[in-house]
């Protein structure tokens, strides 16, 4: 990355902060000044004092001027007291306005990408160097500049008070002596000194921020810190994994797998940190060896009666700030073009771009859903494969229709379904609503026509008639309707609060934990409450009991009404009450029919079915023999 690319991700970086948090570096400036001001106060009295005492000033004069200084350094302190508790207070507005703009891009973006493992990646990554990385993150940002600044405002102070002093006496260049004790004799030492920093500034630091950056690029430290996070935040603080580590004895599984991750992060850092160490050796010793020049130079003039006893404490505690603030600005200026490289990973996935075509055709609103969906000539493949998943798919769903899709694992099913809801658009083909490309509609309606539910749907921690409506806002006696017609009406009237009591303990001590199939039931109810034209049931019995199953089964038709239905299953039984059997088989439809005439082509179908008979047969016999 080149010096320019690293000044604009640094300029885009100071933008991105000052969105989340509005003043952000104006109140980390504010306390630069009290900062320095107290730093040289100091200074500048212990030379007065030191001055006056040997010169026989009298006690009521020090007294007044410690008097002065102890007051400025009093303000000083106030104020910076004052501004550092705002900072406090607004360093969690920003890491909420970041994380705000993280899951805002994750719940916008093309559910194409959120699936993609390196959108994943970039993900942690970003949130890692946006939000929570304070060393090496985006929040590092303003501590950089901060100290960049403060250190340029002390060099220039420590300057102005440090020069008088330097060139305070005349003195005529004879020999080595005098010339040690004239202005040139004083750029001299400076020199010295500033080539030490300077060797420092531009090939040291850069050097071990070289080393650093290298850790936190390494692709495979990148790799063990997720697995780490995963491990701790989705492993063993989730409370709902107790039960099966415990009965499968996962605990060492989960240690090793937890100490080859930070084994991996602990030998890189290891490893870089010797290297930085050798650095930081070279670095002190030159320090120490500045600070000698600095004190003998001192000592020098104070012996030729150049300086005063106080003269000589005030130049060397100026210059040892002067060093020091000019090693400030290296390391933070270093530090800010070393770590712009972490910071575009936030930009990198914040400014991802979507691909996938919205419309501006509204869907047409029809009281009497006449709406109809056909595939024509569909084929597809996944982001990064060369495998097509579905193949040729011509397909037409007719209004008020009940179709069933069968077919063995990994024949498609729940691909087409994903195309059809535009999860995914077709990588060749085109499917069309009432004649009309999908893709010219306005987005977001036409995902409104859709109420779907997986196989994998998930609940929040929310109250049941949040879940269910999908919202904070909702009507209370359609919610209840729902989840009742969804066949949740046991477990509902054993509550005592009702549509309004929250699911699991993660924020409610007095949660509910439900089973896999009520949660199956209320992800129905969900979909009820929706009331879209279209509605799509990805296995939704697989969690429930037989008696669920068979009531659920025995009330389709009154929960789909007159709207569309698609159904997928792997019990072919359960899609007898369908009008409509479509079989897929390696990505194409191999047939369609009903569900007798299907078993009388003597085909997949019938092949499928009499393979569960069987299945269901053996099965019964092992059970009851």
């Amino acid at each position: 990355m080149t010096v320019r690319e690293k000044l604009n991700i640094i300029k885009r970086s100071i933008r991105f902060a000052e969105a989340a948090d509005k003043g952000i570096f104006r109140r980390a400036f504010v306390n630069i000044i009290p900062d320095v001001i107290s730093t040289f106060s100091g200074v500048f009295l212990a030379s007065l004092v030191i001055d006056g005492v040997t010169g026989g000033k009298p006690v009521s004069y020090l007294l007044k001027a410690a008097a002065i200084v102890c007051v400025i350094e009093l303000i000083s302190q106030l104020i910076r007291c004052i501004n550092n508790r705002r900072l406090q207070t607004h360093d969690t507005l920003y890491k909420r306005n970041v994380e705000g703009s993280m899951w805002r891009k994750v719940l916008n973006m093309d559910y194409a990408k959120i699936e993609d493992i390196d959108t994943q990646n970039k993900l942690d990554n970003a949130r890692n160097y946006g939000c929570y990385n304070t060393n090496t993150g985006l929040p590092a940002l303003t501590g950089h500049l901060t100290g960049a600044a403060k250190g340029v405002l002390e060099m220039a102070v420590g300057f102005a008070l440090a020069v008088p002093i330097l060139f305070s006496h005349s003195v005529k260049i004879t020999d080595l002596r005098s010339f040690m004790l004239s202005g040139w004799g004083v750029a001299a030492v400076l020199a010295v000194c500033g080539a030490q920093e300077l060797l420092q500034s531009l090939v040291l630091i850069p050097k071990s921020d070289k080393i650093m950056n290298k850790v936190y690029t390494n692709p495979d430290i990148l790799q063990a810190e997720r697995e780490r996070n995963f491990f701790q935040s989705h492993t063993i603080y989730e409370y709902r994994n107790g039960k099966k580590i415990r009965l499968y004895s996962e605990q060492k599984l989960i240690e090793r797998k937890y100490k080859k991750a930070i084994s991996l992060i602990t030998n890189e850092w290891s490893s870089s940190f010797k290297g930085m160490t050798r650095l930081l050796i070279v670095m002190y010793f030159l320090d120490i060896l500045a600070n000698l020049i600095l004190y003998a130079f001192a000592i020098f003039r104070a012996v030729n009666g150049v300086m005063t006893a106080g003269e000589v404490v005030a130049f060397v505690m100026y210059f040892t700030r002067i060093q020091w603030a000019l090693e400030q600005v290296s390391q933070n200026v270093s530090s800010t073009l070393t770590k712009s490289q972490m910071w575009s990973q936030v930009f990198e996935f914040l400014y991802i771009p979507d691909e996938k075509y919205k419309g501006t055709i509204p869907t047409e609103k029809r009281d009497d859903n006449e709406y109809e969906f056909e595939f024509r000539h569909v084929y597809f493949k996944y982001p990064g494969s060369e495998q097509y998943v579905l193949q040729d798919i011509n397909l037409k769903w007719r209004v008020g229709e009940k179709m069933a899709l069968v077919g063995k694992n990994g024949s498609g099913k729940s691909t087409l379904v994903k195309l059809l809801c535009r999860l995914y658009d077709p990588t060749e083909g085109e499917i069309t609503l009432n004649g009309i490309d999908i893709r010219k509609y306005k987005y977001e309606e036409y995902m409104d026509l859709f109420s779907v539910v997986f196989q994998d749907s998930k609940l929040f921690s929310f109250s049941i008639a949040e879940n269910v409506a999908a919202d904070t806002e909702y009507d209370a006696k359609r919610v209840e309707d729902c989840v009742r017609r969804a066949g949740f009406s046991e477990r509902l009237d054993s509550m005592e609060k009702g549509i309004e009591t929250c699911l699991y303990k993660d924020f409610d001590e007095n949660g509910v934990e439900i089973s896999g199939g009520e949660a199956q039931k209320l992800c129905l109810a969900r979909a009820i409450y929706k009331g879209s034209p279209f509605i799509v049931l990805d296995e939704p019995t697989a969690a429930l009991d037989p008696i669920s199953e068979h009531d659920i089964y025995t009330k389709f038709n009154s929960i789909v009404g007159t709207r569309t239905a698609i159904y997928i299953s792997h019990r072919l039984s359960s899609c007898r009450f369908c009008d409509d059997i479509t079989v897929l088989d390696g990505g194409r439809i191999v047939e369609r029919g009903s569900h007798d005439k299907l078993l009388n082509n003597a085909g997949a179908y019938s092949e499928l079915w009499a393979a569960q008979a069987e299945y269901y047969k053996d099965t019964a016999s092992e059970l009851f023999a």
